[in-house]
């Protein structure tokens, strides 16, 4: 099948532009690829990486990528490369998470990627920008209508409700979100509070090389063996698992992650409290997205992606799940 006019996009296990000669976020080493964000389920050792100089910092950091391989493009800086103009667009997700925004110099076809995004604002990432698109490739984490968000003001006060009463109880606060990304955003919100904390080593190391890039966070606190009164502990999820944490008394748990929403989620991720705190678009954000891109035809990745554009194409889009029928080729009318 072929749409005229359009830049094609063939998916397989990966989503590759064979016209742009580009793929995005695969997840197995490619020649060229762009590369979204800094975290493992969209890194992998391509040849040459297209990434904000952010990523391109914390690819090196964390995966000891060469720097060689990278090609870093500042956001809103266009780059053209072989008839296409590429630029890079704030997510809003995590430090350095970027859109890609490709533009086919000969046909004016345009197609924008969001890889991990969300709309809302936060305290430690550059806030989402989009530009306008014949084709949209968008994630759709939380496709679904009962995925709706409290607003950040709420989710901060849950947070710091959280820490001051199980202190208040003589208990130690422990924090749980991924070591990039949500852990930043909570030490920021402890921060604005006055609230101490220390941090699990994974934790530490991502939040000084988000400082190194500008982060406007504290220096992290290193947890050792040892939590003083009054201060909480922000560690990866699987924290919860190492013998250095069952030594801690009194240990109250909270894990930060949208799908606090779900019923039972606190059994799942057998915590004493959930928070609603993430770093996706929620269902609205997801439609007023297609709204502001104003895209002809729009193709769903990453999570309820049927159901998601099942309800777009009720709302009269042109949108498909990647994993449709089509495996092969999904060119856009």
């Amino acid at each position: 099948m072929s749409y005229d006019g359009k830049i094609r996009v063939e998916f397989t296990r990966d989503i590759h532009l064979p016209d742009v000669g580009l793929w995005l976020d695969p997840r197995r080493s490619k020649p060229f690829a762009f590369v979204s964000h800094a975290h493992s389920d969209h890194v992998a050792r391509h040849q040459q990486i297209l990434c904000s100089p952010v990523t391109a910092h914390l690819l090196k950091i964390r995966y000891r990528i060469n720097p060689e391989r990278m090609m870093p493009c500042d956001f809103f800086q266009a780059k053209e490369i072989a008839g296409f103009r590429y630029t890079l667009l704030p997510a809003g997700h995590i430090a350095g998470s970027a859109m890609i925004h490709i533009t086919c110099l000969n046909s004016g076809a345009t197609l924008l990627y969001t890889g991990d995004y969300k709309l809302r604002s936060s305290r430690t990432v550059e806030t989402a920008s989009w530009l306008k698109a014949d084709t949209l490739i968008m994630e759709s984490t939380f496709g679904l209508p009962r995925y709706v968000l409290p607003p950040a003001e709420e989710i901060e006060k849950q947070i710091v409700t959280f820490v001051s009463e199980t202190i208040e109880r003589g208990d130690t606060p422990i924090l749980l979100g991924y070591s990039l990304g949500k852990a930043q955003e909570i030490a920021a919100i402890l921060a604005a509070h006055d609230l101490p904390f220390l941090s699990a080593a994974s934790v530490a190391t991502m939040t000084e090389a988000c400082r190194k890039v500008g982060m406007p966070l504290p220096e992290a606190e290193l947890f050792h063996d040892h939590v003083p009164r009054g201060f909480s502990l922000i560690a990866p999820p699987q924290a919860l698992r190492l013998a250095a944490m069952a030594k801690l008394p009194r240990l109250r748990s909270a894990i930060m992650t949208g799908w606090a929403i779900d019923p039972g989620a606190r059994f799942r991720y057998r915590t004493d409290a959930t928070i609603p705190l993430s770093d996706h678009a929620d269902y609205p954000d997801l439609l007023r997205t297609v709204e502001l891109v104003e895209p002809e035809n729009i193709l769903t990745v990453h999570g309820s992606t049927r159901e998601l554009a099942a309800a777009l194409r009720n709302r009269n889009h042109n949108a498909w799940s990647i994993h449709g029928d089509d495996q092969l080729e999904l060119p856009l009318v």
